[in-house]
């Protein structure tokens, strides 16, 4: 059981810095992402919802 614990540890820190790093990152991409979608023509989205049929 004390090697388990002893394995967790490390484990749940380099989660924890991996979803801080993910999170810094999506941070700066933002405003990226904005400029994206808003250089993008408009019929772009269009027929992105497709009716389901047969239902």
């Amino acid at each position: 059981m004390a090697s388990t614990m002893v394995s967790a540890g490390p484990t749940i820190a380099a989660a924890v810095f991996a979803g801080h790093y993910v999170l810094q990152a999506m941070e700066h991409m933002e405003p990226q992402e904005k400029q994206v979608f808003r250089s993008l023509p408009k019929s772009a989205f269009s027929g992105v919802l497709l009716p389901i049929k047969g239902k």
